[in-house]
């Protein structure tokens, strides 16, 4: 049994006199509102953010071993200090009057830990601060107080004295214990520190006031491993984050472990403000106020600020990782890294309230992704909109640091908006004119040819790379026979044209079905090969059937999407001006969803999605050059399992839809003229939810995963209606003049947009 005493000098002396400070005091309100704090606090980086995040500390329990605290004194909040659970925990003497103060140290270092008043009206300048009014002076001010006493009036007593008061303070639910007492490496001091840890409790003591080495470099033996992680020891810096001349150092001993293990007073030394610590003087009155200096100052800065640090996040106490948080995001003071003066250096909760090393998300799978790997992204489609409900879930995504704790992260740019139309095309739509048809003995050959100039080649380092994309010929042929079969193949143009032409035969409705099918489920598998066939049934009934694929992933477009369509058709004409047609479809898509495309892979991959189109059409000529054409088409996208290494789980069932009305009219003021007008609503998810990923965490801070089930629908309903004329004026020219309004353009609420453009093109 050793005898232990305060680790306080004597007070901070200021013109060779005791400063004694007689203040009024305000109550803390508890509010978010922005404070200020005392200097030494800025000092350790604490803010109002970080107060704020830590909800000052509400909730935590923190055990003063000490002189006793004066429970009623005004610097605590009514029924902070605890009056149930403190107690004389002293076996070496009476407490004549149970755990109240009549040292002063103890309510002292208790103030400064979590003091719920702030400062004085009047401004004090000592010690390299300036404390003005207002300012906080406790680190965590909502936290509840649990005193042990266990020195006397003369701030004396025995280790068995600390050590049934570590003990104590721990049965009592204190997570951080806070001891301002010279630090002793017995057996009763080992033991407390023990069981107190594995109790769940943070142990901080203060390192000392010999200006020597702690315990002259011996070590510590008999400590449990949890002991030692849960142990922190406190040295004083000054105002400048110069040691205070008074303070011990960790020096060269260590704490070895009941295995053997030994870890370096070093490693678990952190510096704190120990000067010139404005703090209660409560034998003098209660509002008697000094400027206190020692490790004992130190010590409950630490305290609080372990309080504050695992307030914000729980997993670190239930991990038991809150000290070694602290520890590991100190300002290095002295030699580079831990050294045997300042150990490892200044406390700082600026950066430890940040991100400790990478921060990670868990795809739908378990793994988990460094926020910085994130590749890929979505670029949503018109029939989605803007995925405005998917991006408010991404921009406040759950992430964990390398201590588990959970921060938000914004992941919402992930997701591309799609371009306006209008950026991409002044001229929304660009209703088909049809192919060029030359007639042969037994029936007609129609071709449509464009020719890519190269705009995709690319210059190498000595000119052109002949290994790189090449210009080349897109388009199709279609071939219809005497008795009305009609055959067509190409590549690399809109399939539209030749089924609606293998379906009806009929030119006028095959280029008013092209109009529609721009903004339909037809447009998702354009672009690479096409087949279609169509024939005579009957003398009013027709079949028909196509294939189409997109290109699919080149060396130029590895994330191109791969997706096919099957369509199948029925057409019945009533007569010579009236004819109908049911259409079936399926249509897979590889990479993409509706038309929103993403990489295979990508953090926000959907999978595989599989859709079955229903179409429908009524069309009426109202003589040989104008007619008018009703389109629908109702699509039903399969649930689906969506993507393992993506942050979605699944999809929903999904019910999407497109209509359209176009009338034409060719030859109006010559020939091969055309002017078409048309009303329009583009292709439009209509129900349909993705499955995220999302993490939230519970009361012990473990991460809880869910699936969030989110809709897809978009905010908008776009509505088009266009007017278009177009003329040739020779051989090779053509002039085209077009206007249009859009509703809600690309489905994007509110995204309103008008049109008028006039394009002249000429063929060589």
């Amino acid at each position: 049994m050793t005898t232990q005493h305060l680790e306080t000098p004597d007070w901070f002396k200021l013109s060779a006199t005791a400063v004694l400070v007689a203040i009024a005091c305000q109550t803390y309100s508890g509010q978010a509102s922005a404070q200020t704090y005392a200097p030494w606090l800025r000092q350790i980086g604490i803010t109002n953010a970080i107060e704020s995040a830590a909800n000052w500390g509400k909730g935590q329990v923190l055990g003063v071993v000490d002189t006793g605290i004066n429970a009623t004194h005004p610097q605590f909040a009514a029924g902070q200090v605890s009056q149930t659970l403190s107690s004389c925990a002293a076996v070496s003497f009476r407490c004549a009057s149970g755990f109240a103060d009549d040292n002063g140290h103890g309510t002292a270092v208790a103030s400064i830990a979590a003091g719920n008043r702030t400062s004085q009206f009047s401004t004090i300048t000592a010690g390299g601060y300036t404390t003005v009014a207002g300012n906080f002076i406790g680190v965590a001010p909502a936290a509840n107080i649990v005193a042990e006493k266990v020195l006397n009036a003369a701030g004396s007593g025995y280790s068995t004295d600390v050590a049934n008061g570590v003990r104590k303070a721990a049965d009592a639910g204190a997570g951080v214990i806070n001891v301002s007492i010279t630090y002793s490496n017995d057996a009763n001091t080992v033991a407390a520190i023990n069981y107190a840890a594995a109790k769940g409790a943070f142990i901080v003591w203060a390192g000392g006031n010999s200006a020597q080495n702690l315990v002259n470099n011996l070590n510590t033996s008999g400590l449990t491993q949890t002991a030692i992680q849960r142990l922190v020891f406190a040295g004083s810096v000054n105002s400048v984050n110069a040691a205070s001349s008074f303070t011990n150092k960790p020096g060269a001993g260590s704490l070895v472990s009941t295995t053997g293990a030994k870890t370096s007073y070093a490693t678990r030394w952190i510096m704190a403000p120990g000067e010139a610590i404005l703090a209660p003087y409560t034998v003098a009155g209660n509002n008697a106020y000094y400027l206190w200096s020692g490790t004992s100052m130190a010590a409950p800065v630490i305290s609080g600020s372990l309080m504050l640090l695992q307030n914000a996040w729980p997993i670190l106490k239930t991990k038991g990782t809150t000290a070694d948080l602290l520890l590991a995001t100190t300002t290095d003071l002295g030699a580079a890294g831990t050294d045997a003066t300042y150990g490892r250096g200044l406390a700082n909760l600026t950066t430890a309230f940040n991100p400790y090393g990478a921060l990670t998300v868990t795809k739908a799978n378990g793994q988990s992704i460094a926020v910085t790997s994130l590749t890929g992204s979505l670029l949503s489609s018109g029939a989605l909109g803007s995925l405005t409900t998917i991006q408010s879930k991404l921009a406040n995504y759950t992430a964990f640091d390398s201590y588990a704790r959970n921060f938000t992260v914004n992941l919402s740019g992930l997701i591309k908006s799609p371009t306006s139309k209008a950026t991409l095309n002044p001229l929304p739509t660009n209703t088909y004119s049809g192919p060029k048809v030359m007639k042969y003995a037994g029936g007609e050959l129609a071709y449509a040819m464009d020719w890519d100039g190269g705009a995709a080649q690319r210059i190498g380092e000595f000119g052109y790379n002949a290994e790189k994309a090449q210009p080349m010929m897109t388009g199709y042929t279609l071939f219809t026979s005497a008795t009305g079969n009609v055959s067509g193949m190409g590549y690399g143009a809109s399939s539209s044209y030749p089924f609606a032409k293998a379906l009806y035969n009929d030119d006028l409705i095959a280029r008013q079905m092209s109009d529609f099918d721009t903004t339909s489920m037809n447009s998702l598998a354009q672009g690479g090969y096409q087949f279609s066939y169509g024939s005579n049934v009957s003398r009013q009934w027709r079949v028909a059937a196509s294939y189409t694929a997109t290109p699919g992933a080149t060396a130029m477009t590895p994330d191109a999407q791969q997706n096919s369509q099957v369509k199948i058709g029925a057409a019945y004409r009533y007569n010579d001006r009236i004819s109908s047609g049911v259409t079936y479809s399926n249509v897979a898509e590889s990479n993409s969803l509706l038309g929103a495309a993403y990489s295979s892979g990508s953090i926000l991959a959907l999978g595989r999605n599989a859709t079955d189109v229903f179409g429908f059409s009524l069309g009426y000529k109202l003589d040989h050059n104008s007619g008018l054409l009703l389109n629908g088409e109702l699509a039903y996208t399969k649930a689906g399992s969506g993507d393992a290494g993506s942050l979605f789980s699944g999809t929903s069932a999904m019910r999407s839809q497109s209509w359209g009305v176009t009338y034409l009219q060719q030859n109006v003021w010559k020939t091969n003229d055309q002017f078409v007008a048309s009303l329009k609503q583009p292709l439009r998810l209509n129900s349909g939810s993705a499955a995220i990923t999302m993490a939230s965490v519970d009361q012990d801070g473990y991460a809880v995963y869910e699936k969030s089930w989110t809709s897809l629908v978009p905010d908008g309903r776009e509505i088009d209606v266009t007017l278009s004329y177009r003329m040739p004026t020779s051989k090779t020219d053509t002039l085209m003049l077009q206007a249009a309004y859009q509703k809600d353009a690309l489905n994007m609420a509110g995204n309103n947009q008008a049109q008028l453009g006039l394009t002249w093109n000429t063929r060589f």
